[in-house]
């Protein structure tokens, strides 16, 4: 019966988001800003950046080569927010919940207690790997489209394995801490504030290494940086190798640090499998807070 219970309320959470048009557009406006802004004018700015210093470094050419790099790292980064900002939006259902009083009438229904905190992150899981999925593909479709395609096959899983594992742990983050808030006004400032700041903080509009020293350190304690650097590691590594192998060997591992592919950790570099451990821990730790969480929450109830 608790498993049916789960089920049935997983989707019926998941519905309720998705039915909610204004809320899944909300959900993809910090990447849909990535995006705008990088057309409208960061990507030529960058591009025309790029190709100044290739020229000091007496390289001609590499329009396209250094087109198809800023294209993977604009991608990159809106995919990143992407991760971050559906969860924060889908966790909205727990608030409507319990403003409406359905969170205390779920308590006092015969299943088990864990079942509808569980419901609530699997429902949040559900959306933002659905949604996350779709911008994804859109990301492999305008690479392609654009006919800069230089991922392989093992980029692609990466990007996959990647996208599910930033999704579980921004989840089990945001689930955290969005149970602590009881308003829907709190929760709606809790939005705008992360949606607006996020894409800055993991680096999706400049790159980290633009930032003050500080700034760049407090970066690296934010889960969704790790996750900038996996998509940025899968998606613009066949465009630095490309770099490299046409225009330039050095300053091919120049933009590798520049745009963040790697993190100086306090001395420690960061590569991509520190990365995917990084996002494991915080997908343990805040599963295991959440479920402390929901058992004092229950003793109080009692």
């Amino acid at each position: 019966m608790n498993g049916y219970a789960l089920w049935m309320l997983t989707r019926r959470n998941l519905k309720i988001f998705l039915k909610d048009k204004a809320n899944v557009f909300f959900s993809l406006l910090a990447p849909l800003i990535v995006l705008a802004l990088y057309v409208l004018f960061l990507g030529r700015i960058q591009e025309d950046g790029l190709l100044a210093a290739l020229e000091g470094m007496g390289v001609t050419g590499g329009e396209e080569q250094i087109g198809a790099f800023c294209d993977s790292w604009m991608l990159a980064g809106s995919l990143s927010c992407a991760c971050i900002t559906v969860p924060l939006c889908a966790c909205g259902i727990m608030i409507q919940d319990k403003a409406r009083g359905i969170s205390a009438d779920l308590l006092i229904s015969p299943v088990a207690k864990w079942v509808t905190p569980a419901a609530y992150f699997c429902s949040v899981v559900a959306a933002g790997l659905a949604i996350g999925a779709v911008v994804l593909a859109v990301c492999f479709i305008w690479l392609a489209a654009a006919g800069i395609w230089l991922l392989s096959a093992l980029d692609v899983l990466g990007c996959i394995a990647a996208l599910v594992l930033s999704v579980v742990a921004s989840s089990t983050l945001l689930v955290f801490v969005v149970g602590f808030f009881r308003s829907q006004g709190a929760f709606t400032a809790l939005n705008i504030i992360l949606g607006t700041v996020v894409g800055f903080l993991i680096g999706a509009y400049m790159p980290i290494s633009y930032f003050p020293d500080a700034v760049q350190k407090f970066t690296y304690f934010i889960p969704g940086s790790y996750t900038a650097g996996l998509f940025r590691n899968f998606m613009m590594g066949g465009a630095l190798e490309r770099i490299s192998a046409d225009l330039s060997p050095a300053f091919a591992e120049g933009l590798k640090s520049e745009f963040s592919l790697t993190f100086d950790f306090f001395g420690a570099e960061v590569g991509i499998s520190a990365m995917f451990v990084v996002l494991a821990c915080v997908a343990v730790l805040f599963a295991g807070l959440n479920v402390l969480a929901a058992f004092l929450r229950g003793r109080r109830k009692r």
